[in-house]
């Protein structure tokens, strides 16, 4: 039994099911065996969901078909379904948005259809919301999770801050609005992961001002520059984000030359006069240890300067 070729999207409705001769019976051993797997009411994956993410994006796939053309994925949904970057998002309730504006909101099964949020500067798409307003409608609740989604989207091109400005505008009155709305500001494409986004908040949270992205004129290389993720602004001070994979010794693509060339682009920086302070993901869970480093670079960098 191929139960693919029954769902080209990866997910069929026990309706479905029962049309090709599949019964109820035979559809609860195929669960029992691992070979579908319930997903929402009447609804099944032929995959097996890898992670909380991806199971939520198989029910949103079953959603969209169910209420085929009359909704859109929303909020967390939309992450998920365009596969974005996340952070700090509850994966267990679906929620969606009615094409039309006559519809009510509804919420059932852990299944929130939202009233219709139109505006004349946001494009939604057939099955997804326009990205600007997923980012701040995942703001509501953690304005982690919308400058994770918005820098990421503005670094590719995928929105543009007035389309951000425009979302929060068309969200106003909703719970949580106050906090995405001031969140707006500190959006920036030139943050190039989500971990750079992360020790942004950080920083900010911290006090300082900074520059992403600085560029750092190469003396051995002339015409040619390195960037840094963070110049602390007025010091000469630069932040690092370290993310695991790119010096993971598994990798197979080249991470002991990663580590190599990562060692003679710093050594050629600090020649320059600059300081550099790496974190990593564990770093900035604990901001007064980050606070710390930063100040006894700074400190040193201008003993070193006098």
């Amino acid at each position: 039994m191929d139960l693919r070729a029954m769902a080209p999207s990866g997910v069929f409705s026990a309706a479905s099911a029962r049309a090709t001769g599949i019964g109820a019976a035979l559809l609860r051993q195929l669960v029992a065996e691992g070979k579908c797997h319930p997903l929402h009411h009447g609804w099944y994956s032929v995959q097996k969901p890898v992670n909380e993410k991806h199971r939520h994006r198989l029910r949103v796939s079953a959603l969209l078909q169910e209420y085929e053309g009359q909704v859109m994925a929303s909020h967390a949904s939309a992450v998920a379904w365009l596969d974005l970057p996340d952070e700090d998002i509850d994966w267990g309730t679906v929620h969606l948005m009615w094409r039309r504006q006559s519809m009510p909101f509804r919420a059932f099964s852990r299944v929130h259809i939202h009233e219709l949020v139109d505006h004349p500067e946001l494009a939604h798409q057939r099955d997804v919301v326009n990205v600007a307003l997923a980012a701040i409608q995942v703001g509501l609740t953690h304005q982690s999770s919308m400058l994770v989604v918005a820098d990421h989207a503005l670094n590719r091109g995928m929105i543009t801050r007035a389309e951000l400005s425009a979302a929060a505008s068309a969200m106003g009155g909703n719970r949580g609005i106050i906090q995405a709305r001031a969140a707006v500001a500190w959006c920036d494409g030139r943050h190039e992961s989500p971990g750079e986004t992360l020790t942004a908040m950080v920083l900010r949270g911290l006090g300082y001002t900074f520059t992403p992205q600085h560029a750092i004129a190469r003396l051995e290389a002339p015409g040619r520059s390195y960037y840094s993720d963070f110049l602390i602004d007025g010091t000469r001070v630069l932040v690092e984000f370290d993310g695991k994979t790119k010096y993971d010794p598994r990798r197979s693509d080249g991470a002991v030359d990663a580590n190599f060339e990562e060692k003679v682009r710093e050594d050629e920086i600090r020649r320059l006069g600059y300081w550099v302070v790496r974190l990593t993901r564990a770093d900035l869970a604990r901001p007064i240890l980050v606070h710390g480093r930063i100040e006894d670079a700074i400190r040193d960098s201008k003993l070193e300067s006098a």
